[in-house]
C-alpha cells in the first residue's frame, strides 16, 4: 500500500508475496531449516520446532497446534487456513509473511519481530502481542477476541474492518502511525496507551464516555 499524501497517518507498506517452483513437502519438516517448500493438509501438531526456520515455504490447511515454534523464522511465506486452537511461538520472527483466514485459539506471539506482514480474514480468540516489535504490518477483515499490545512497539500498523472485542494496552509500549480506523472496538483497557493511534470520528464518539470517567469529567446535557 502507498502512503498517503500530506501529513496524515502513514499506511503500511507491505509488498506482495511472490512464491513460485516450490517443492512438494510430505510428512514433517526434516530438520530446522525449510526453504522453498509447500505444504497442504499436513499436520504438524505438537512437534518441536523450537528455533526452525521457513524460508520461501507456503504451509496451507496445516495444523500446527501445541507445536512448539518459539523463535521460529517465517521469511518469505504463505501460511493460509492455519489452525491451531493453541499456538505457541513467542519470540519468533515474521518477515514478508502472509497470514490468510487463521483460525487460532490462544496465540502466544509475545515478544515477537514482524516486518512487512499482512493478516487476512480469520479468527483469533486471544493474541497475544506483548513486547513485540511491528513494522509494516497491515490486519484486515479479522475477528480477535482480545488483543493484547501491552509494550508493544508499532510502527505503521493498520487494523483495518476488524473486530476486536477487548483491546488492551500498557504504558510500556509506543505506536507511530498505528491505525485503527474502520474497525469495531467494544472494550479498551489502558486508555493512555492509545497515545500515537489514529482513531475515526465514530471510534472517538464511542470512547468519550471512557475518556470522560479516566479523566474524572462530570458531563450533564
Amino acid at each position: 500500500m502507498r502512503q498517503r499524501s500530506g501529513t496524515g497517518t502513514k499506511a503500511p507498506l507491505v509488498d506482495p508475496l511472490r512464491l513460485q517452483d516450490l517443492a512438494d513437502g510430505t510428512g514433517v519438516p526434516a530438520g530446522s531449516q525449510q526453504e522453498a517448500t509447500a505444504w497442504t493438509g499436513e499436520s504438524f501438531a505438537g512437534l518441536e520446532l523450537r528455533g526452525a526456520v521457513f524460508s520461501e515455504c507456503s504451509l496451507v490447511s496445516v495444523s500446527l497446534d501445541d507445536a512448539d515454534l518459539t523463535a521460529a523464522r517465517f521469511l518469505e511465506t504463505l501460511l493460509e487456513n492455519l489452525y491451531a486452537p493453541v499456538f505457541r511461538a513467542p519470540r519468533t520472527t515474521f518477515r514478508d509473511v502472509e497470514l490468510t483466514n487463521p483460525r487460532l485459539g490462544s496465540a502466544e506471539l509475545y515478544g515477537g519481530s514482524w516486518n512487512s506482514v499482512r493478516v487476512d480474514g480469520g479468527k483469533i480468540d486471544y493474541l497475544n502481542l506483548r513486547g513485540c516489535t511491528m513494522t509494516n504490518v497491515l490486519v484486515t477483515n479479522c475477528i480477535i477476541g482480545e488483543l493484547d499490545l501491552d509494550g508493544a512497539r508499532l510502527n505503521r500498523v493498520a487494523f483495518r474492518d476488524c473486530r476486536i472485542d477487548s483491546l488492551l494496552l500498557g504504558n510500556g509500549g509506543s505506536a507511530v502511525d498505528a491505525d485503527l480506523r474502520g474497525s469495531a472496538l467494544r472494550s479498551i483497557t489502558g486508555l493512555a496507551g492509545l497515545k500515537g493511534f489514529t482513531v475515526d470520528e465514530e471510534q472517538l464518539l464511542q470512547l468519550a464516555p471512557l475518556l470522560a470517567a479516566q479523566l474524572g469529567l462530570r458531563v450533564q446535557s
